[in-house]
């Protein structure tokens, strides 16, 4: 906890309590390992408030500034590489639920899913669609994850913000998934 009170800010800081208490809820009522749901929810944001040129030496090696033209996820895919050489901690699920918890993936884990959706629906977030993102995951963990995706592409279309590739192949094959299964029209 005093690591992320030195990197973020207390307002942060309270975000990434609320979703590590949100991650580990969700993780319990889905049968998941609370304790990785809890650490990838405090830590998801470790690196949200570090400046570009601190968070380029962790960026790993496929990620090039060129290729992935949107400085706003960065913080996702350098956490890992910061949590491992400040804390020591080498866990593969809890690193690749952090590295998706801003873009979302096409091929997500329970794990990513919880954490995407506990970042976006966490009880401190005010917008409409909250509170129906955290009523859908207790009862379908991917709806719920679904709503998320949808309301964060959604925000980015009416913000004209830049949408990763990877948000929308996870949207194509969630969707294409739930269509197969006979649960969207």
């Amino acid at each position: 906890m005093d690591f992320l009170k030195v990197v973020l800010s207390p307002s942060r800081v309270a975000h990434s309590l609320r979703v590590a208490e949100e991650a580990e809820r969700l993780a319990a009522v889905h049968g998941e390992d609370t304790f990785r749901a809890h650490l990838a929810g405090l830590l998801h944001d470790c690196a949200r408030d570090l400046p570009w040129e601190t968070l380029r030496e962790f960026l790993p090696p496929y990620i090039r500034e060129c290729d992935f033209p949107i400085p706003e996820v960065f913080h996702a895919f350098a956490a890992p590489a910061i949590i491992e050489r400040e804390l020591g901690l080498r866990d593969f699920r809890i690193f690749r639920a952090i590295r998706w918890h801003a873009t979302g993936c096409e091929w997500m884990s329970a794990l990513d899913r919880i954490v995407f959706v506990a970042d976006i629906a966490e009880p401190g977030r005010d917008f409409p669609e909250a509170w129906e993102i955290r009523r859908w995951a207790y009862s379908d963990l991917r709806m719920g994850y679904v709503l998320a995706l949808r309301a964060k592409i959604e925000y980015l279309l009416r913000t004209y913000g830049v949408i990763a590739l990877e948000s929308l192949r996870s949207w194509n094959r969630e969707i294409s998934m739930l269509r197969k299964e006979g649960k969207m029209p």
